[in-house]
């Protein structure tokens, strides 16, 4: 894997540290999406945010999907479900692609919002947010 942003690197913890809270098993790519809105302060989450999501909204909506694990785990103990995998490939791809030579939030973003099925397009989906306009943005941003 690419080297990662130290903000990349946050969102991530984030994203395990609310896997923990919420007592689930993984990360999946909708707990990504709570460690960019967790992580606050730059475009992606300011963009996730216009579009209606905040970090109560999606701690709601992953209460309500997740199936608790059981007994709480370490943040440094939680395996990347699927879709936050291919999440991170995606955003690994992005950033080859545009010739970066890091792999940024923004790129994690991108790679969130062309997924096909999971829970970010779930949550996406359940507040009708434009993800090919939140797509465009970022990748003007970028380029």
């Amino acid at each position: 894997m690419m080297e990662t942003t130290p903000r990349l690197q946050k969102a991530l913890t984030y994203a395990k540290e609310s896997v923990s809270r919420l007592g689930h098993s993984h990360v999946s790519s909708a707990h990504l999406i709570l460690g960019l809105l967790t992580l606050s302060g730059g475009v992606a989450d300011g963009l996730l945010r216009k579009a209606g999501l905040s970090v109560e909204s999606v701690e709601g909506y992953l209460s309500s999907r997740g199936t608790s694990a059981g007994a709480t785990m370490l943040p440094d103990s939680i395996p990347l479900g699927s879709s936050a995998l291919q999440a991170l490939e995606r955003a690994e791809a992005e950033a080859r692609a545009r010739q970066n030579t890091y792999l940024g939030i923004e790129h994690l973003l991108l790679g969130i919002l062309v997924e096909e099925r999971g829970e970010a397009t779930d949550l996406f989906g359940s507040v009708n947010v434009d993800r090919g306009r939140i797509a465009r943005t970022i990748q003007e941003e970028i380029k």
